[in-house]
């Protein structure tokens, strides 16, 4: 069996130090660390699993994946797309996603009112300019719609797809610490230079989550690494990847947060509009 390629290439959010380049590499180091325990599937651990690529990947080698990050989306993200596609659960995820989608009586919420213009072709000083005000208010909408009517056992499997189109539909070069701005230091979509308007501009829609076509038995945990590695039992393979440098992801990537949440912050920065209760672990 093979694994779907639509896995291993869609749905992955916009990430910093992302590695999908790595993944014929980490094919290799696979097949050396299958040779050498004699095993066929092994247990793996991914300490700092970000945007979950490498435990995805991962999935079509492993008999028990632990997918661990500090980050709220993370652990959205990887309980979403690790999680196993027996028969009944695309059908279930489906009869909800027709419902959320059909007839959509938008609604303002926080995105819309703190993380957009007013007027896309009217944009003032000192408006935050993340997304197009369409796109906020779907997120807005939708996003209020999956706490109201998904069951809570079942809203990782919306919630994750969204913050997927929030990471890539941004105004912004992939990270949250600032959005495109013209030479007048006015927020501009694309920059002064107007780039990747296709994509910044392009309409936000919620997919259905796309799944493996391997199963394997799986736990996603939110702890300080150094603390995780005191407690872990024996790992056959263990992935470490720690952040490039020094500063928490948490500012970085605040607007997945806010939306894996959906709690409008109550103190935010005056430019960027970053909670002050970010994450600084």
């Amino acid at each position: 069996m093979k694994e779907n390629p639509s896995f291993l290439k869609e749905q992955i959010i916009t990430y910093l130090g992302n590695k999908r380049a790595l993944l014929s590499f980490l094919n290799n180091g696979f097949k050396v660390a299958k040779k050498e325990l004699g095993k066929d599937k092994f247990s793996f651990c991914d300490i700092f699993s970000g945007s979950g690529v490498v435990s995805r990947f991962a999935k079509a080698h492993s008999n028990y994946i632990l997918a661990n990050d500090l980050e709220d989306y993370s652990k959205l993200i990887n309980e979403c797309y690790l999680a196993n596609k027996d028969k009944d659960l695309p059908q279930n995820i489906k009869k909800y996603y027709k419902n959320l989608i059909q007839n959509l009586d938008f609604q303002k919420g926080f995105i819309s009112e703190l993380y957009a213009p007013k007027d896309d072709d009217d944009i003032k000083k000192n408006e935050r300019v993340f997304y197009t005000f369409k796109n906020a208010l779907y997120l807005d909408t939708i996003r209020q719609k999956i706490e109201n009517e998904i069951p809570k056992e079942l809203r990782h499997f919306f919630i994750a797809p969204l913050i997927y189109e929030a990471s890539v539909h941004s105004n912004t070069s992939g990270v949250f610490k600032g959005f495109y701005k013209g030479k007048d230091g006015i927020g501009k979509f694309g920059g002064e230079g107007q780039n990747a308007l296709k994509r910044i501009k392009g309409e936000i829609e919620l997919k259905m989550p796309i799944f493996s076509n391997f199963s394997c038995e799986f736990e996603v945990m939110q702890k300080d690494a150094n603390m995780l590695a005191k407690e872990l039992d024996f790992f056959d393979v263990v992935y470490l990847d720690p952040p490039y440098n020094q500063h928490p992801y948490s500012s970085n990537y605040f607007m997945l947060n806010l939306i894996a949440n959906y709690k409008k912050p109550e103190e935010i920065s005056k430019i960027s509009g970053i909670p002050k209760d970010w994450n600084r672990s």
